[in-house]
């Protein structure tokens, strides 16, 4: 809060001209801690007129007033001198803009001095300067532009603003421009004429500045500009390459905080010279409604254009900023297209702002287009380009030849980065594009459009998203992850039409699944099953995966019943379409198997890993593929956990020791999933004793663990906590009671707070307590392990009765310390 009232007040200090009436009565009335209202009761006036001074549209009327405010603003000789010689003073001696001062302009100090810096009003030299304010529609080029001139205008002797959005408005201004001049040539019908004029004045005359607004011809500047300008010029442009200006910069959408400033004072909610405290009193009581201010910006991506455009409705409807928040989210289309109030300084909607770009495109290049409507269904900031070459036989037929050129491909961006329709990032390889765009983009579509374009972005990342299971495809995954999310919504809507859909969001799935997000996967995982049936039936071998990844993924949350059910399906699927020794079956089995042995149902588990093996294991099978190795691996390691449960250790052993032979070279020694099993294998040597080959590969699975998941994904918290037993085992409490308290605190944020595994880590960390006689500590964690295990193995079970017998002991000796 105090970053954001630091930013807020800094904004709000306005940086008049220091020579200016306006900047000079805001100066001297804030020196006294006087409103705008306060001054214009003392002084008779109404307080708008306060505003209009302070603000350089206009001046007081009359010597008389002047002499007022001097007399009750109680000035000294030397600044009533001032204030009366700035009275008199014009906005500048020879002004042509047509254009008011824009009361809500907010910000952009740093661009502002930006320019200032380049084109050095103050300077003494007879040369002039150029700069370009470049950027995408909307986006506040010509209102920096009109501050600037507003700003800085008693800097210069004379101020122009050239309209250039088509040629006709070039002549007119030209022609006004003339008439200011008094130019004799004014008045000639042969417009060549008057041009030719105007060029021979700005090529005789010094420390003038000409604002070339909307430049889209980049040519009309060059004919209309002496060879060599005595002047500053400013130039307004979409294109982001301005070969006639060696400088400039893109202006870029405001930043929350300056956006949420320029809403509340265009909305009126704050005055334009609202004072830090009346900001705070604002936050602390409308909270609401400074929340809502927030998600606006947000919402609109910091366009200034809009912002406009929400806060003339604000003002004219009353409506609030609460309710408006809630009529965006339901209306956005009808109020992106709404202008509202007058529209002064910016007469188009931020839709029809964009509705034009996009018609220059139509007739232009058209292949521009459709890489804008490719771009409209995918996340907005950093797509990688690779995508679109990936995927280019998805992309149309004007399309897929594009990308395959490198030359044309980078010349249609040329196309769009002229009209400041993307960004791109040359050395990630990477584009972006403003939200608004996209929405108006998306909106702008018929029905059928958007199921061509959403059907062909589905299919392009789908082609880009790898298989999420092998850890080896992961940094491809999460490079490809924001744009596989951004499908999800399209996929909801024509998703059923799109035969990739289902498969792209299994692997989407899947692959959060194995990340540990398991809130992010569920939903994907269910809506793969559910097109999977809708598209293939409920009895399509397609199903078989995705009802084992959906399988996983509830056997994680605990959810045994819904496991089994799903497990049982695909089975049932199996059995039918596949052949009785085809490896997805010998897959289903070892799922089954360790879903039974997970809940204490041994010997069922047995029986399902040994059918599991006969399968994946046989003999005859002399280049096995990989899905079949991963399966046996996996086999082979939960028949080895299964014997150590049990306590065969020596029958466990050689399942983990040849499950980790074949890992190794399957996947490598650094793989995660061969980590799991050295893990496995750690909490043998721990049970045998064997403590310095447990401690060795517990560190080992530590360091691979990290590196490939990082430091909070749930697998973690299993050699933490195996790590933290073996130190207990040997009594070294303190070293076991850290490793502990990480793995339930990964495990407490990972999972929910009832999952067995937290219960497996408080019931670890309980132990240590008892074992040094911290009785009410231990108590208290055995309680909650207790909880957790009769909720979810049953009152009968033998973990749960091991515990309850721990919880009892601990809890009597509690009570005779106590």
């Amino acid at each position: 809060m105090d970053r954001w009232l630091k930013a807020i007040s800094e904004v709000i200090m306005i940086n008049y001209n220091p020579g200016s009436f306006g900047a000079l009565l805001y100066t001297l009335r804030k020196r006294q801690h006087l409103t705008q209202q306060q001054l214009a009761d003392a002084v008779g006036m109404h307080r708008h007129a306060i505003s209009r001074w302070e603000q350089g549209k206009a001046l007081p009327v009359s010597k008389a007033i002047v002499l007022e405010l001097i007399q009750y603003l109680r000035l000294d000789a030397n600044d009533a001198r001032h204030l009366l010689e700035a009275s008199l003073t014009a906005p500048a001696p020879l002004w042509g803009v047509p254009f008011s001062r824009n009361a809500f302009f907010t910000g952009r100090e740093e661009t502002l001095e930006t320019i200032k810096n380049h084109l050095h009003p103050d300077r003494a030299a007879i040369t002039g300067s150029s700069y370009a304010l470049y950027g995408l529609g909307g986006v506040g080029k010509t209102q920096v532009a009109l501050e600037y001139a507003y700003r800085y205008s008693l800097a210069y002797r004379a101020v122009f603003w050239i309209e250039s959005e088509t040629n006709d408005q070039v002549l007119f201004s030209l022609q006004r421009m003339a008439d200011l001049l008094q130019l004799p040539e004014r008045s000639e019908s042969d417009q060549q004429q008057v041009t030719k004029a105007v060029q021979h004045w700005l090529a005789t005359h010094t420390q003038w500045l000409l604002i070339w607004d909307n430049v889209e011809d980049l040519e009309l500047p060059q004919r209309v500009l002496p060879p060599d300008p005595q002047g500053d010029f400013l130039v307004t442009s979409r294109r982001q390459t301005l070969e006639i200006l060696p400088y400039g910069i893109e202006l870029q959408p405001m930043e929350v905080d300056e956006g949420i400033l320029l809403l509340l004072r265009r909305a009126k909610v704050l005055e334009r010279d609202a004072t830090s405290e009346q900001i705070h009193q604002l936050i602390v009581g409308m909270p609401d409604e400074y929340t809502a201010a927030t998600r606006l910006v947000k919402l609109v991506g910091g366009l200034p254009l809009a912002l406009d455009q929400v806060g003339a409705y604000l003002e004219e409807t009353g409506c609030g900023l609460v309710n408006y928040l809630h009529l965006y989210e339901l209306q956005q289309p009808f109020l992106l297209n709404r202008r509202g109030g007058p529209g002064i300084y910016h007469p188009q909607s931020v839709t029809a702002t964009f509705h034009l770009a996009k018609g220059q495109l139509e007739q232009t290049q058209k292949e521009a287009l459709d890489l804008l409507y490719l771009c409209a269904f995918l996340h907005a900031e950093s797509i990688p380009e690779e995508l679109f070459h990936i995927g280019a036989q998805h992309l149309g037929p004007r399309l897929t030849p594009i990308v395959g050129d490198t030359v044309q491909f980078d010349l249609m961006f040329m196309t769009l980065r002229n009209l400041s329709l993307v960004h791109r990032q040359p050395q990630m390889r990477t584009l972006s594009l403003h939200r608004l765009l996209q929405d108006v983009l998306r909106e702008q579509m018929e029905s059928e459009e958007m199921r061509l374009w959403g059907g062909r972005v589905i299919r392009m990342v789908n082609a880009a998203f790898p298989e999420g299971i092998p850890f080896v495809n992961w940094v491809r995954c999460e490079q490809y992850l924001a744009q596989a999310l951004a499908c999800v919504p399209l996929i909801a809507k024509i998703g059923g039409d799109v035969p990739e859909a289902g498969e792209l969001l299994s692997k989407v799935g899947i692959y959060l699944l194995r990340r540990g997000r398991f809130k992010e996967a569920t939903p994907l995982l269910e809506q793969a099953v559910a097109l999977g049936e809708h598209q293939l039936g409920d009895g399509h071998p397609t199903l078989i995966s995705r009802l084992v990844n959906q399988a996983e993924l509830f056997w994680r949350q605990c959810k045994y019943e819904q496991t089994e059910l799903l497990l049982l399906r695909a089975l049932t699927i199996g059995e039918h379409h596949l052949e009785p020794m085809h490896y997805q079956i010998g897959y289903i089995l070892n799922s089954l198997g360790l879903l039974f042995s997970e809940q204490g149902k041994y010997e069922q588990a047995e029986l399902f890993y040994q059918r599991a093996l006969t399968i994946l294991d046989q003999p005859s099978l002399e280049r096995p593929s990989k899905p079949e190795l991963d399966g046996l691996c996996d086999t082979l390691s939960n028949l080895g956990l299964l014997y150590w449960k049990l306590g065969k250790y020596e029958q466990a052993e050689p399942f983990y020791l040849r499950a980790l032979q074949m890992e190794e070279l399957l996947f490598g020694p650094e793989d995660p999933d061969t980590a799991l099993t050295l893990n496995n294998l750690a909490a043998l040597y721990r049970d045998q004793g064997k403590y310095e080959q447990a401690e060795s590969l517990y560190q080992r699975v530590l360091k691979i663990e990290e590196h490939a998941l990082g430091s909070e994904h749930p697998s973690l918290a299993f050699p933490l906590k195996g790590l933290a037993q073996l130190y207990a085992n040997q009594g070294k409490y303190g070293q076991a009671e850290p490793l502990y308290q990480r793995a339930l605190r990964i495990r407490e944020q990972a999972l929910r707070t009832d999952h067995p595994d937290v219960a497996a880590t408080l019931d670890g960390l309980a132990d240590i307590y008892a074992a040094q006689k911290k009785y009410t500590q231990a108590a208290s964690l055995y309680q909650r392990a207790l909880q957790i295990y009769e909720h979810h193995l049953g009152s009968t079970h033998l973990e749960t009765l091991r515990i309850k017998s721990a919880y009892h002991y601990v809890f009597e000796q509690s009570k005779l310390i106590n």
